[in-house]
């Protein structure tokens, strides 16, 4: 059993959690719940986040929800490429409702050199079958397995982990 959490990306890139905090847990996702609808370009939020010690993954960068908000606006190859810089992962989200990021987006950042983190966002035990749809994505974009931090053996997986928090 691993200790993690989602933390809010605040506006201005910060999390909404202090860095003493961060360094208890062994997977940190930093995900946008706010300023979704913003028309303004966000690449300077999702860098600062990128940066922080601690965090592991970038959750649903877009922060879409299909037919209601289109998400966030970024210069992405810029963020894929700071995040192959940081070792932060890309998630996935298989939500049918976000599929955040799709394949296009995904491909993008496979040529950046980037890890993802594929998942379901299940909020109950029904919704573990949207694993299925961000697995769809990845083999879609051509992501390699190696690249797909879920399919990493534990060791390796905490000695990632570990080394986001002296970035």
């Amino acid at each position: 059993m691993l200790k993690g959490i989602e933390a809010n990306i605040r506006n201005d890139g910060s999390l909404d959690m202090e860095p003493r905090e961060l360094t208890s847990l062994e997977i940190v996702v930093a995900a946008p719940h706010s300023g979704l609808r913003l028309a303004a370009d966000q690449t300077p939020r999702l860098l600062r986040t990128i940066e922080t010690p601690g965090v592991n993954i970038l959750g649903h960068p877009r922060g879409r929800m299909y037919g209601s908000r289109p998400g966030i606006s970024a210069r992405w190859p810029e963020v894929f490429a700071a995040a192959a810089r940081a070792g932060v992962a890309i998630e996935i989200d298989g939500d049918p409702s976000r599929q955040d990021i799709d394949y296009d987006l995904a491909s993008a950042a496979v040529s950046a050199g980037c890890l993802f983190a594929l998942d379901s966002d299940a909020h109950g035990t029904a919704d573990l079958l949207f694993a299925e749809t961000a697995v769809a994505h990845a083999r879609l974009a051509g992501i390699p397995e190696e690249r797909v931090v879920n399919c990493w053996r534990i060791d390796r997986l905490l000695e990632w982990s570990e080394a986001a928090r002296y970035r």
